[in-house]
């Protein structure tokens, strides 16, 4: 098992080799698919391709089952939906050594060895002001250093997102938090196959090491991040269109691609200002500026879940603008993340009515609204067909919520998502959906 080292000075992940049986891995599992019984479930012709990639993304339950899992990676597309089948046979080992918490994540992956023409590789990393900024304050007072190791996916555009703590040391110390608060400044070249670039997983080690001389100074001025993140479902946040619109007009004639992620502060109305630049590539090209005049459009609620103003909190906000976005046909947003679903009883109310024996799928293609809402869902495969499953299905559209900015940095307002649905007649499950951009 191993996911990308990036050089600065993967864990609760397994990996189905598409060729044999998947690596040792000490008490993790208490049962799993052998790798013949997941290849048993592909096309004839996919079972000899070293390129398949899929991975999905798990929250590890109390009893070691999976729950809300979710595809991470698809290649190619419409394979995925066969290793989401398979997720009630996972089960993990919660008292073994590398258990995760209840509601942690666990990833399973289908290709162990996956070759990269180009692994993904650093185009801004850590400086050590970087790591001076957000240094815990308790352990900067006690002259403390300590290490973290972050697990994350990089992103086509090169910005890291679904990232996670693994390790630090020492325990309970809040350098892996620090780590963390970093990740939007950084950028990385994406992984490369076929001349293509892919999603790819990355850990990435943090060497926090007492700068020399520093003993008994006075605590790094670390920047303020507030609880709010980028990645949420925004009553108000720019859609694909006004991304465009933003687009630099140099960058947009050269057909440049660039980034900026800014700190920013909410006021007492929940919008964003006060922003400053903390990552910008490539610089002086007008991406600062451009992610400046967005960020002006998103808007919060102005009170927090506790009911707590959120007023003069900070927040990092991550924008990319990719060629890819002027380019005409389907537009390219984020992937977007739930926010909401529809619950077990009214999944129920839409399918349990039907006379349909066995699993019922259903694929629908909605457009995300500000606020996360979807519409105008349409039915685009439905099994058994002729059931009025399709019809059961665009029932349910009301109940789904998804993320309108992304952790890299992505819209996802304005795009088409398609959500594969499957019910399980007389289970309390809610269905198991996947937006995808």
């Amino acid at each position: 098992m191993s996911r990308t080292r990036v050089g600065l000075a993967v864990a609760g992940a397994v990996l189905l080799g598409a060729a044999g049986e998947a690596p040792p891995q000490v008490n993790y599992w208490v049962a799993r698919p052998t790798s013949a019984e997941l290849m048993s479930t592909w096309p004839e012709a996919l079972k000899q391709d070293p390129t398949v990639e899929i991975s999905m993304q798990c929250k590890a339950r109390s009893d070691g089952g999976l729950d809300a899992c979710r595809l991470i990676l698809e290649r190619p597309a419409g394979l995925g939906q066969h290793l989401l089948d398979l997720a009630p046979r996972f089960r993990v080992n919660m008292s073994g050594p590398q258990a995760p918490a209840v509601g942690g994540d666990v990833y399973v992956f289908s290709n162990a060895s996956i070759k990269y023409d180009k692994p993904p590789n650093w185009l801004r990393k850590p400086t050590p002001s970087d790591l001076m900024s957000v240094w815990p304050k308790d352990a900067w007072a006690h002259g403390q250093g300590g290490k973290a190791t972050i697990d994350c996916l990089v992103s086509l555009q090169g910005a890291l997102f679904d990232c996670r703590a693994v390790s630090e040391a020492p325990d309970g110390s809040h350098f892996a938090g620090a780590a963390l608060t970093l990740t939007p400044q950084l950028l990385m070249a994406p992984a490369v196959i076929g001349g293509k670039p892919r999603v790819a997983p990355v850990m990435i080690p943090f060497n926090f090491e007492m700068p020399r001389g520093t003993s008994g100074s006075a605590p790094p001025m670390g920047r303020s991040v507030g609880v709010a993140i980028a990645a949420t479902a925004w009553p108000q946040a720019p859609s694909y269109a006004d991304v465009v619109a933003a687009y630099p007009k140099k960058a947009r004639e050269a057909k440049l691609g660039g980034r900026a992620t800014l700190n920013c502060e909410f006021d007492r109305q929940g919008n964003i200002g006060n922003c400053e630049t903390l990552a910008e590539d490539p610089k002086h090209e007008g991406f600062a500026d451009a992610a400046r005049a967005l960020a002006k459009q998103f808007r919060a609620l102005p009170t927090g879940p506790d009911g707590k103003t959120i007023s003069g909190v900070r927040i990092q906000l991550p924008v990319v603008f990719d060629p890819a976005m002027l380019e005409a046909g389907q537009p390219l947003i984020g992937k977007a993340a739930w926010a909401g679903l529809p619950s077990a009883e009214d999944t129920s109310a839409a399918f349990g009515k039907l006379s349909v024996s066995g699993t019922t799928r259903v694929k629908l293609a909605c457009t995300v609204q500000q606020g996360g809402s979807v519409t105008d869902c349409k039915v685009l495969t439905e099994e058994p067909a002729g059931q009025g499953v399709g019809a059961a299905a665009l029932t349910l559209a009301p109940h789904f919520r998804l993320t309108t900015w992304t952790a890299e940095g992505l819209p996802t307002v304005g795009g088409v998502i398609n959500i594969p649905l499957r019910y399980e007649p007389g289970t309390a499950e809610p269905p198991k959906a996947e937006p995808k951009g």
